[in-house]
């Protein structure tokens, strides 16, 4: 049987044909009865069924004793009963043959454990069946469009959401509702919205796919907790980027405290924040902070404006203001590019006292003189900026005056469709709306317009990405090198690397000193000697790496010394002998790794050595296996990157030999990722461009066999 398109079992929670409520009750306040006053408040069309023994009318609808005895298809199934009635109820819906079942009960996963065991016999139950599930302890769902308001909150009131671009998908209700409820205040218009709670069965990820492909969605916004399947997440991102839909994440559980709530929450894994953060820009996707935030970046996409470059123009009556926003704008990562001197000279021409660089300050002046705002406003975006911020201030409060400026911003807007207008003022409901009907995005404060631009900016560049760009390096076919269960030593782990293309410096692994002394023919002076043992992981902390050898009596006098440190700090250790290798001469200390998440899967490490890793925690994550690309916007990333660009007079490290191990450590991360926990390849050193990068140490810690 062919796979279903992506989304489509969550379809019958955003798309019903017909809906039972089981558990439905005459009191509209009651959580069985609220749902069945929403769908007749949002006009919903289908047939409605009340399920209930005990009634033979519910809300003026004929009610039936079990989803069996409804005489029409039950097209979505919503369960409102205590936790220990969902079960037979659930078994109903599968004899109904129901679409899909949406549970509003709690008491399952997110309790404790008999809630686990019963949650889990829900969903083999319905899995068995071929019914979809969503829940339990989910708010339920909306779509504007179909009439569909299946939910109980009391946060809808008497009205429905508006209809609009913007769909949201929250593993939370009541924080789905919030943002449902706070999307409404801001007149934000809305497509559809799904809680899925647990996560027991449907998921984040599904409904994400299901609204990728929905023709009224222009941005989805996603608050999530955890991923039952997070390669399932991604292929609906990826689903979106394709179809140009943003999809912004607001991700919980960022803390230490806060991921152990998550898990008493939904009973869900958070995973690492670094590393999901470091994901999320793998995979291009805009991370909110905030519900504010991602509200926001969904208000300026639903305007459908995408700015053509990352340059900003910021013309204000305020300097004050105005150099805050260049500061904001410059923070993100936006280019505020001063404006060519033929428009600046003719900015001067009209307002001498104008400042005319960029930001562009035209003072309060322009308030006397409104037609003016035209040609300062046309001269401004000849800098060739892809969007621009207009900061007005509470200029509106005076309703008179800036009815008058009004049309000169709409002239302007009109004769640049492809450019992102930002009206920053303090503006009452019926301004804000003449302000976005002339084309301009409407925001109080230039800092919250600024993370809005910002994320149009990469949302422009991750929809125009080439395949080539979000390519994962290609994997080998055949046997892993890495055995499960094994234990290597750093002599070994490095062996294992050199198959794998990740190069190390001539050495050998000697177990006597005349070997060690004949060893130095073959591989030269200075060398580095050091203990070899699978049991010994930090050398250095024992006295276990000697430097600067540079004679045949310095190898004797050091083999002999480091034997004696072994047995003295570690007399149980294995010792296999000693590594005797070419020491480096400059270079940059990097770090390289490898590691198994639970939840996001085989995960490779970049980060530049020494305190830079150990105390600031330089470094940044990317799912295996990765591109050339990849890695070098990994590189890239890291807060001492100029290190590797050559600082006060160093040469440029060579950062294609970096990128290659990179690339190279990534496809063993991800053909290994059933035997490797953990390897950190550190230090590996980068020399000056055309001289190659190389293991100067490596652990390997495998998964039990």
């Amino acid at each position: 049987m062919s796979n279903p398109m992506p989304g489509a079992r969550a379809r019958p929670f955003l798309n019903p044909r017909s809906i039972a409520i089981v558990g439905a009750s005459a009191d509209e306040n009651k959580i069985g009865g609220r749902p069945i006053r929403y769908l007749r408040l949002a006009g919903y069309a289908g047939p409605i069924y009340p399920i209930n023994p005990k009634r033979d009318t519910i809300q003026g609808l004929k009610c039936y004793p079990s989803v069996t005895a409804v005489d029409g298809e039950v097209d979505l199934a919503i369960i409102s009963v205590p936790a220990q009635e969902v079960l037979p109820a659930v078994e109903a819906c599968v004899a109904k043959r129901v679409g899909g079942v949406l549970i509003f009960s709690s008491g399952f996963s997110e309790v404790d454990e008999a809630g686990r065991v019963l949650q889990e016999r829900i969903v083999r139950l319905a899995r068995e069946g071929g019914v979809a599930l969503l829940g339990p302890n989910c708010a339920g769902t909306f779509n504007t469009r179909a009439g569909l308001l299946a939910t109980f909150s009391s946060g809808i009131l008497d009205k429905p959401p508006q209809a609009g671009a913007i769909s949201l998908v929250s593993q939370s209700g009541a924080f789905g509702i919030h943002m449902l409820v706070l999307a409404g205040e801001r007149d934000l218009g809305l497509s559809m919205c799904l809680t899925s709670g647990n996560q027991a069965d449907v998921d984040v990820a599904e409904a994400l796919a299901y609204m990728a492909q929905d023709p009224e969605t222009e941005v989805i916004g996603v608050c999530v907790e955890g991923f039952p399947d997070f390669d399932r997440f991604l292929s609906a991102i990826e689903l979106a980027r394709r179809n140009r839909k943003p999809v912004i994440v607001l991700k919980l559980g960022r803390s230490e405290v806060g991921a152990k709530a998550v898990v008493s929450h939904t009973a869900s894994i958070a995973g690492s924040d670094a590393i999901f953060d470091a994901l999320l820009r793998q995979h291009r996707v805009c991370r909110a902070h905030s519900i504010e935030e991602l509200l926001d970046i969904a208000y300026a996409c639903s305007l459908r404006r995408h700015p053509l470059n990352d340059k900003l123009g910021i013309l204000t009556v305020s300097g004050g203001i105005g150099i805050l926003a260049a500061d904001q704008a410059s923070a993100a990562g936006l280019d505020v590019a001063e404006l060519p001197a033929q428009p600046q000279a003719a900015i001067k021409a009209l307002l001498p006292f104008a400042a005319a660089g960029n930001p562009v300050d035209v003072t309060a002046q322009i308030t006397t003189d409104p037609p003016m705002i035209e040609p300062m406003f046309e001269h401004m975006l000849a800098g060739g900026y892809g969007s621009s911020i207009a900061l007005f201030t509470y200029l509106p409060r005076n309703k008179a005056l800036f009815d008058r400026m009004l049309p000169y911003f709409e002239t302007v807007a009109s004769r640049y469709p492809g450019h992102f207008f930002v009206m920053c003022v303090l503006a009452d409901k019926e301004m804000r709306a003449r302000l976005e009907r002339i084309g301009y995005a409407v925001f109080d404060d230039p800092g919250r317009a600024i993370r809005a631009i910002r994320a149009l900016v990469d949302f422009r560049e991750s929809f125009e990405a080439s395949a080539a760009l979000r390519n994962a390096a290609s994997l080998p076919e055949g046997k892993g090198i890495v055995e499960r269960g094994a234990v290597y030593d750093e002599f070994q782990a490095k062996q294992l690397l050199a198959r794998a293309g990740i190069p190390a410096l001539p050495e050998e692994c000697v177990a006597c000193v005349d070997d060690a002394v004949a060893a130095t023919a073959r591989i030269g002076y200075p060398l580095v000697m050091k203990i070899v043992s699978p049991d010994i992981q930090h050398k250095s902390e024992i006295g276990g790496v000697l430097l600067g050898i540079e004679d045949a009596e310095q190898v004797r006098q050091g083999y002999a010394t480091l034997m004696r440190r072994a047995a003295a700090a570690a007399p149980d250790a294995r010792v296999t002998g000693i590594l005797v290798a070419r020491q480096v001469q400059g270079g940059v200390e990097t770090i390289l790794g490898v590691s198994r998440d639970p939840v996001y899967g085989p995960i490779v490490m970049f980060g530049l050595g020494g305190v830079l890793v150990e105390v600031l925690k330089d470094v940044t994550f990317r799912r295996a296996p990765i591109s050339p690309d990849e890695a070098r916007r990994m590189i890239r990333e890291v807060k001492g990157y100029a290190l590797l660009q050559g600082v006060r007079g160093a040469p440029a490290a060579d950062q294609e030999a970096l990128v290659d191990a990179l690339v190279k450590l990534s496809v063993v991360a991800a053909t290994e990722v059933d035997a490797i926990e953990s390897m950190d390849v550190n230090p590996f050193v980068v020399l000056p461009a055309g001289n190659g990068a190389f293991a100067l140490d490596a652990l390997i810690e495998t998964r039990h066999a």
